[in-house]
């Protein structure tokens, strides 16, 4: 009887583990799962628009509002004010283009005023800032006014005519600067700073040994790789040689941008996670996620059929698409990162919503057969792109393993290839099946150097493609109507800096006007407007400037300092409540005449305490020498007294 319970026990125990053992099994495999999801070109421009929804929100505005409004239009010019437009510019969103070119070409104006124009040693200002005015149609080489009155061009200042050197912001500044450079072909001069050649060769330099690049790192950064190959895309299929010494190996080597590039791509695809995304500096993230995704998109690597860029079935999209939030935006990361509070793990987070934006809007125009997301030129016309398919579909002909007997058709098919504009040679996406297929037949390639050969233009407007539905409007002349008119009638007697933008849109917008000469008198009384801005904005920053040189640090401050804060104060109360706040530590400033008022308070209630004191004191002390008089007195008097008395004895 024992024996049948304790088999029992033995038969229940066995169970138990073997459930406990399939739940750990399942509980693996549930981990480990593919989240893999196949996403329509309409369920991506969804996507998009639903990114740009969300900004709309974070700043006050309804869907049917503008993104372009005057209080997003206050940080153009900015990190955080540029990229939302590169984003809806290239997938051709309808917003207000001309409101943000207005602003820039006045900001960018005014910082040209100043020794170190838009930055000490930042370039990729220049940078950034050109792929804004393109993506929203503008002509960077041609932007506002310096203090000479001459046009400035960024490109130029930017790249390939910088006073400084573009590696003095490291990888970043030659790897922008490449981008700016590429992103109209834009034509360098013979005596120029930097040619292609030259900037390609700095950023070969900085190569690692494990094949990526990073900002200072031994190991490959995704964020840093993928965006050196989004520089690269347009020389991959470049055939010239070059020959440098690796600044971290100190190696000397020969190499084409092509080798360069497949080797970053092996990189990239090796620190691929499971789920499809990214790790970068410790953290699991969906910005290196969406790098990658613009970079595969230039090269012409399918980002979702790419092998080498599928993990556990997972896409690069559906590795991005896990940080999607349910409102629309995207977050930085899943996990909370003290060093990085501002990206919280459950709330959408602007950077990583304007890089994911960019990114899908990247392989929107893969799919689309458009130009990459950094080559603003107009789209190519049906001849080229004609010529483009053809070349491809033949490359793809061309057997794994070539004979002899394939030489005549490989010939034929480069003599095609050769056929098409070198600016646009950076399209035919497998062209290195032809050069492999070349270099086994020992078929000499006289292909001619791309980076010598690039350059089609020396300006023009950003091109923007009408994508989404209605974008043709864009390109609709521009009136001043009755609208525009009682937007400056409204406007207040009082301006302040809050009323900059609109100010600025209405000046550029009647400059451009055809029908400008009906209402040339508002334009000088525009013109009077702004200065009384600028005017204001000149005095914050002398504000600014007095506050760190005079008041700083302000729990050091004294009773000495009392004339520095009363003339402070007395020139911040000038400003409205609006520009107040526009004022360094504005909220210690008010506190600090409370503060100097309250020592000095302290100092007279100190100094009339002593006084009182002192005071006491003198009639204390006083007193007492007159109660030491009087004794001193009826002690002479005792003294003569008793002498009077012993002469009276003495004489009886």
């Amino acid at each position: 009887m024992e024996k049948n319970v304790l088999k029992m026990k033995y038969k229940i125990i066995s169970v138990l583990l073997s459930i406990v053992i399939l739940m750990n099994g399942f509980s693996h495999i549930s981990y480990g799962e593919s989240i893999h999801k196949n996403y329509s070109e309409e369920e991506i421009l969804e996507i998009i628009e639903g990114i740009i929804n969300w900004k709309k929100s974070s700043t006050g505005v309804t869907k049917e509002g503008s993104l372009l409004n005057n209080k997003f239009l206050e940080d153009a010019g900015d990190t955080i004010g540029d990229w939302y437009p590169i984003g809806i510019g290239r997938i051709g969103y309808i917003d207000d283009y001309e409101a943000y070119l207005a602003v820039i070409e006045d900001k960018v104006s005014q910082r040209y005023l100043e020794e170190d124009k838009l930055s000490g040693n930042k370039s990729t200002e220049w940078h950034r800032i050109s792929l804004a005015i393109l993506s929203m149609g503008g002509d960077p080489t041609n932007i506002g006014k310096d203090a000479k009155g001459k046009p400035i061009n960024l490109i130029a200042d930017g790249t390939y005519n910088r006073e400084k050197s573009l590696g003095a912001q490291g990888i970043n500044g030659w790897t922008w600067g490449l981008i700016a450079l590429d992103s109209m072909r834009y034509i360098t001069p013979e005596d120029t700073s930097y040619t292609r050649d030259d900037i390609i060769t700095e950023i070969m330099k900085l190569q690692l040994a494990d094949g990526g690049f990073s900002l200072q790192d031994e190991e490959a950064d995704p964020d840093i790789t993928a965006m050196v190959l989004q520089a690269f895309a347009p020389y991959y299929n470049s055939e010239q040689k070059y020959t440098y010494t690796q600044k971290k190996t100190n190696k000397k080597v020969t190499k084409t941008v092509r080798q360069v590039v497949d080797e970053a791509l092996e990189t990239l695809s090796s620190l691929q996670l499971d789920d499809g995304d990214f790790e970068s500096w410790g953290a699991e993230n969906s910005e290196s996620t969406a790098q990658v995704l613009v970079a595969l998109c230039a090269l012409g690597k399918d980002p979702i059929n790419d092998a080498r860029f599928i993990k556990n079935g997972n896409t690069l999209l559906d590795g991005l698409m896990k940080y999607r939030m349910e409102d629309g935006g995207f977050i930085h990361s899943k996990v909370y990162d003290s060093e990085n509070p501002t990206s919280k793990p459950d709330e959408s987070n602007s950077m990583a919503s304007e890089q994911a934006l960019y990114s899908l809007v990247a392989l929107s125009r893969y799919k689309g057969g458009y130009r990459s997301l950094y080559d603003f030129r107009p789209e190519m016309d049906e001849n080229i792109k004609s010529q483009i398919n053809s070349v491809q579909e033949s490359i793809d002909s061309i057997p794994a393993s070539v004979s002899s007997k394939d030489a005549s058709k490989v010939k034929h098919i480069f003599s095609e290839y050769l056929k098409i504009p070198i600016s646009e040679r950076s399209y035919v996406y497998n062209y290195y099946k032809l050069s492999d297929a070349m270099e086994s037949l020992k078929i000499d390639n006289t292909s001619e150097p791309i980076a010598a050969n690039i350059g089609v233009n020396e300006k023009g407007n950003g091109t923007i493609t009408p994508i989404f539905d209605g974008s043709e409007a864009l390109s609709s002349g521009v009136l001043f109507t009755e609208e525009d008119v009682n937007k400056v009638k409204n406007l207040p007697e009082k301006l302040t800096t809050e009323h900059y933008v609109e100010v600025v849109k209405l000046i550029k917008k009647l400059e451009r006007a055809k029908n400008k000469d009906e209402y040339i008198n508002l334009l000088d009384d525009l013109n009077v407007k702004k200065k009384e801005i600028e005017k204001i904005k000149e005095e914050i920053e002398l504000l600014n400037n007095e506050i760190l040189d005079k008041l700083y640090p302000f729990d050091k401050l004294s009773i000495k300092d009392k004339k520095n804060v009363d003339e402070i104060v007395s020139r911040f109360n000038k400003l409205s409540s609006y520009d107040q706040k526009k004022v360094l530590r504005y909220e210690d400033v008010i506190k600090s005449k409370t503060q100097v008022d309250n020592l000095i308070r302290a100092r007279i209630i100190t100094i009339v305490i002593v006084i009182i004191i002192c005071i006491g004191m003198f009639f204390i002390v006083r007193r007492m020498k007159k109660r030491k008089r009087e004794k001193m007195k009826q002690k002479m008097l005792l003294i003569d007294d008793e002498e009077f008395e012993e002469f009276s004895d003495e004489e009886e």
